[in-house]
């Protein structure tokens, strides 16, 4: 394995230089240095004094008189540079690229003193003195008035203060050199625009893009492209050319735009056009394909309110907590009663009595909200006796979501005041769901697959569905907006995930390319045919995941999560087993959108949410919504849809758009040899491959023993072997599988010492 090694030398200088540090170093400086320092401060300040009073007697005179007579008043500048030195030295602090300051320092000393002859003459009677630009400022601004004119002063300062300024590290050359093409372009853009407008003002102009269809002339029949089963039957009819006559005879009336002008019209167009031979009334799909029902709110007696009100009242009371009922909201799933506590009353006595109160009013679950945001009222939350349904279609009507304010919107539900709640995947950026079996998870995801591809065409939105239970995702297989057909298979999954990493990275590097941060500026920089679409990942069983791949999936959910929002790629996530070891904190924590539907505990009630109350929902879509604009969970009633109204819509958009186009993410799912490339620069990767060889196990405690290294060293190896193809992938507790004998494994170091092949 040692003469993989000798056959590429340049490896072994790959290790990063260590930093000696000689014994005879100090920091102290010599006595007699110090002492020369402090001579040249009190000097220092003398030679300022010198320049603006009459304190420092006849040596001051002439200080005054020969000094500044000579270098000007321009010579503060240095002198204020010696005290800034001093002072630094002083304190044991040196100062960074001194000869670069002292550089910039005389520079803009120049500069002042060119000024300063310029000026002379204007400056006030009391000034004159100390801005007098000395013998030297004569000289310079003379030689410059002479041979270059004003202009030249003007231009010559100009480049001695932006000189100066590179010298202090303030500006870099190479952002004046940006600066200048960003004006440039600028520039030409501005001139072809006036060009183009000056070429069209003699053209007869119209609002017609094409030219009538003249008499005896009939209109080209147009074939059906699909049949009703979305199948396609013909190709689109080929159109005769026009006579010359025809031709010739409206040419004039034709608005032509020049090149230029089309193609910046292209750039800053915000929305693409619907592709062609796309029908424009059958995208967004008619709400028809949803049903025609409605918000069903059954009506509740006033008589049977007010009695829970009243109850209530009564058994505060009774625990000595005075309160009178302010108002009461009826919500598709509670009936929200608004209390105003007596002074004095602790907001967190009425919270511990939500037993109590519950017991009381003979109702499985209450939940208590003190205090309500935005109020001084205290809610208590009981279950509606004739709850609503919220069909997935008053969510999809609503104003929220017909407005179009979201370029990813979620349809989530109704709040408790009976208000849409639609929000936009782009803002939260990712979402993470739990709830028990039954209690309207997967529902939920569902409506939020349908509402973004209700919202967006598949070349703007491609989703990336990833189900280990094999249960709920299979059913959007044929949905045109995928970018596979659902990942079944977990260990396919992380693959999966792995390959948005790569995905996010590549558009990044498109970004820097383009000199823009985030998806919506590049898409509107380029061409609609370049422009890349958003990426949702859904996975509906996290808990799968992590007990497969723990350590990867982790990684690259915490990744995606952490840089993924600006390249556009989305994660939905959904469990409903909430434990620690499934949404660790680093998930949590970089995934702040959360949803809690019925929790079994008020431990994995706070494991979603940081607070308890999960426990308490009623089940059926009833559910706490936290996000960065809820601190505090929000109730909300998600929506329904039936598995027949999903089909339906499906069948609608495969008819419309066609078959989806599937992408391949399992062909470079060991990634590219550049991304591992950094990790080839360990000295000791051959010995740790020689020892997962020998020994048959492919694990980090035993190259960490082994090579007396520690842990991170060690499983970076182990990763490293992975990436290479060499070991197989951490499954749970098992060891790894040992892809490769020492054959294979010497032609594999080769091939990536060598550069990937």
């Amino acid at each position: 394995m040692a003469r993989v090694r000798k056959q590429y030398p340049e490896l072994r200088e790959r290790q990063s230089p260590t930093v000696r540090k000689e014994s005879g170093d100090s920091t102290e400086s010599p006595a007699w240095v110090d002492g020369a320092v402090v001579f040249v401060l009190f000097l220092a300040v003398y030679f300022l004094a010198s320049l603006y009073t009459d304190l420092t007697g006849a040596w001051g005179q002439t200080v005054r008189n020969g000094f500044f007579g000579i270098t000007g008043g321009g010579v503060v500048l240095l002198l204020v540079f010696v005290l800034y030195c001093g002072i630094f030295h002083l304190l044991r602090k040196p100062v960074q690229d001194l000869a670069r300051q002292a550089g910039g320092t005389i520079v803009l000393y120049l500069c002042l003193e060119v000024v300063l002859f310029i000026g002379q003459g204007t400056w006030p009677m009391a000034a004159r003195e100390w801005l007098n630009p000395g013998l030297l400022g004569k000289a310079i601004g003379e030689f410059l008035l002479k041979q270059t004119g004003v202009l030249g002063i003007v231009l010559a300062g100009l480049f001695g203060v932006f000189l100066s300024a590179a010298l202090y590290g303030l500006i870099e050359p190479l952002d004046f050199v940006r600066w200048a093409g960003t004006i440039r372009d600028g520039l030409f853009s501005g001139m072809r625009r006036f060009k183009v407008l000056l070429s069209g003002i003699s053209l007869p102009m119209t609002e017609k893009l094409f030219p009538k269809t003249p008499d005896g002339v009939s209109e080209p029949e147009t074939a059906p492209l699909f049949s009703k089963s979305g199948t396609q039957i013909a190709e689109p009819p080929e159109i005769a050319p026009l006579s010359p006559s025809f031709a010739e005879e409206e040419t004039d009336d034709l608005l032509v735009l020049p090149v230029e002008e089309a193609v910046e019209q292209a750039e800053f167009q915000e929305e693409c056009p619907l592709p062609e031979g796309i029908d424009p009334s059958a995208f967004p799909p008619p709400l028809e394909l949803f049903g025609n029902e409605g918000i069903t709110a059954n009506p509740i007696s006033d008589e049977l309110i007010r009695n829970q009100g009243e109850r209530i009242i009564s058994t505060l009371e009774e625990f000595g907590v005075e309160a009178e009922l302010a108002e009461t909201i009826t919500g598709p799933t509670v009936i929200q009663f608004r209390l105003q506590l007596a002074p004095g009353i602790k907001v967190s006595k009425v919270a511990g009595l939500s037993n109590d109160l519950a017991v009381a009013l003979a109702v499985p679950a209450l939940r208590v909200e003190a205090p309500i945001p935005g109020t001084t009222f205290v809610g208590i939350e009981t279950p509606n006796p004739r709850r609503w349904i919220v069909p997935l279609r008053a969510l999809l009507e609503s104003t929220p979501f017909q407005r179009g304010d979201f370029d990813l919107p979620l349809p989530l539900g109704l709040t408790v005041d009976g208000v849409p709640l639609v929000m936009g995947l782009e803002d939260l950026p990712h979402l993470l769901v739990a709830g028990t079996t039954g209690s309207g998870k997967s529902v939920l995801v569902s409506s939020c697959i349908i509402g973004l591809c209700c919202a967006r065409r598949p070349d703007e939105l491609r989703l990336l569905l990833i189900d280990p239970k094999r249960v709920e995702m299979t059913l959007y297989e044929k949905l045109p907006h995928t970018l596979t057909p659902p990942v079944v298979d977990s260990k396919k999954a992380v693959h999966a995930l792995g390959w948005a990493i790569r995905e996010m990275e590549r558009r990044y590097e498109l970004f820097a390319g383009a000199r823009v941060r985030h998806l919506k500026a590049y898409n509107r920089k380029v061409l609609p045919k370049d422009r890349l679409p958003h990426i949702v990942i859904v996975v509906d069983e996290l808990a799968d995941l992590m007990m497969t791949s723990p350590k990867e999936a982790e990684d690259y959910i915490c990744r995606l999560a952490q840089m993924a929002r600006a390249t556009g790629i989305h994660l939905i996530l959904a469990t409903q087993r909430p434990s620690v070891n499934v949404v660790t904190g680093l998930i949590k924590a970089n995934i702040p959108a959360r949803v809690a539907f019925t929790l079994p505990s008020q431990a994995d009630s706070r494991t979603i949410i940081d607070l308890s109350g999960a426990e308490k929902l009623l089940g059926k879509g009833d559910m706490l919504l936290l996000t960065s604009r809820y601190p505090k969970p929000l109730r909300v009633q998600g929506p329904w849809i039936d598995e027949s109204r999903i089909t339906g819509f499906i069948q609608h958009v495969l008819r419309v758009f066609g078959e989806p186009q599937h992408i391949d993410i399992d062909s470079d799912e060991n990634g590219t040899w550049g991304e591992i490339a950094a990790n080839l620069e360990d000295p000791l990767l051959e010995e740790a491959v020689s020892i997962i060889l020998q020994t048959g196990i492919a694990s980090a405690s035993r190259l960490q023993r082994q090579l007396k290294i520690g842990f991170t060293r060690a499983a970076r190896l182990i990763d490293t072997m992975e990436q290479l193809g060499m070991v197989g992938p951490q499954e749970a507790s098992r060891p790894r599988e040992i892809l490769v004998d020492e054959d294979k494994a010497e032609e594999i170091l080769r091939q990536a010492f060598s550069g990937g092949g």
